[in-house]
């Protein structure tokens, strides 16, 4: 998504409301994504129900905190917000992260 240059704001706000049919709670990541979530308040989601962060690792925080057994969670992301951090706080087996996850050598936890 971080790569979509003029067309971010467009698809930013189309996934907005696209998300409207299949999402009861959206935690958005960086400043594009204030687009998806200006869309879903526009068009009636639950202001309630929106989160929005700078970082993946500000997220990851409150993903944990509401999110319950048994919640389909999807997390989309470009590779440059870091989303696999999100997953990693989430996962049901975090000791196998080094195995299921994308980007866990040394060199990508390093990056802020």
């Amino acid at each position: 998504m971080l790569e979509l240059g003029k067309y971010t704001i467009e698809v930013h706000r189309a996934l907005g409301e696209h998300t409207l049919r299949v999402a009861n709670i959206v935690f958005t990541v960086g400043p594009r994504a204030k687009f998806i979530a200006e869309s879903l308040r526009e068009n009636g989601f639950d202001k309630e129900n929106i989160f929005e962060f700078s970082t993946s690792n500000e997220t990851k925080r409150k993903v944990r905190e509401i999110i319950e057994e048994g919640d389909l969670v999807l997390v989309k992301g470009s590779q440059g917000m870091r989303m696999e951090r999100i997953v990693e706080e989430i996962m049901a087996h975090p000791e196998q992260k080094q195995s299921l996850l994308v980007r866990q050598d040394k060199m990508w936890k390093s990056i802020k």
